[in-house]
């Protein structure tokens, strides 16, 4: 289904835009293993609300674009130079992160979905708050803002902290007791819990939870309007609540 782009630019850009949306193919960066936001089935193929998502977009704006799916620690430092044209991984548009990317608007932001949670073992660990953190090993993904937070949590509780690149390899720590507790936001530790009902989850009562989630850009990127009117109008036609239902609620 292809819409017509309403934005108003002048004829200069307009025409060096749509010219480069038709004859280039963007490189799209995502890291999977973040279920339900993108993954792999058994075929091999990224699946998933963000992936789901882009393709809506992509169909709006009728252009062509292709997948690298790379480490999430590695989007920001990939886009600064300029080697994709826009990451997709359920990436939150923190202050710090928008010193070196722009942003979309934010696409999805359901505040019971986006609190941080503490994914662990009840037959191992017992936690009812993050002071029963000290003295445990805590894990995060790299380059996620329950990493950032855990840095700063960890000194003032008094546990280890671990980082790896994906949270099924946390997983797998835990159940080998090498990790204690993974903290994750809730429609993670929901999909987690689904795939393993041995473990539990707790909320993590922090003040920071998570912004939402955008489109990150190099900056100046000549695609950010482009994508934001896109992600605005699939808001607007209930696109993206369809996915929401398809991928969280379901």
């Amino acid at each position: 289904m292809k819409k017509v782009l309403t934005l108003v630019l002048t004829a200069v850009l307009a025409f060096g835009i749509a010219a480069c949306t038709e004859e280039e193919t963007l490189v799209i960066l995502t890291s999977s293993g973040y279920e339900p936001y993108e993954m792999i089935d058994e075929n091999g193929n990224l699946i998933g609300f963000d992936i789901e998502l882009m393709e809506a977009i992509a169909e709006y704006l009728d252009i062509k674009f292709e997948w690298k799916d790379v480490d999430f620690d590695g989007i920001i430092a990939s886009l600064q130079t300029n080697q994709a044209d826009a990451a997709i991984a359920g990436i939150s548009p923190t202050a710090e992160r928008a010193q070196f990317v722009d942003f979309t608007i934010v696409y999805f932001n359901e505040e019971a979905g986006l609190v941080n949670m503490m994914v662990y073992d009840p037959s191992k660990v017992t936690i009812n708050s993050k002071a029963d953190l000290a003295g445990l090993t805590v894990g995060a993904q790299l380059g996620t803002i329950q990493a950032g937070l855990l840095q700063e949590l960890s000194t003032e509780i008094g546990f280890t902290l671990d980082l790896r690149n994906q949270n099924a390899v946390i997983v797998q720590e835990i159940a080998s007791s090498r990790i204690d507790v993974l903290v994750v936001e809730r429609l993670v530790s929901d999909s987690i819990l689904a795939a393993n009902p041995n473990l539990a989850q707790v909320v993590l009562d922090s003040e920071l939870d998570s912004p939402g989630n955008a489109i990150a850009l190099p900056k100046n990127s000549p695609y950010t309007a482009l994508f934001n009117e896109a992600i605005a109008a699939l808001i607007a036609d209930g696109t993206v609540a369809a996915l929401v239902e398809k991928w969280f609620n379901e």
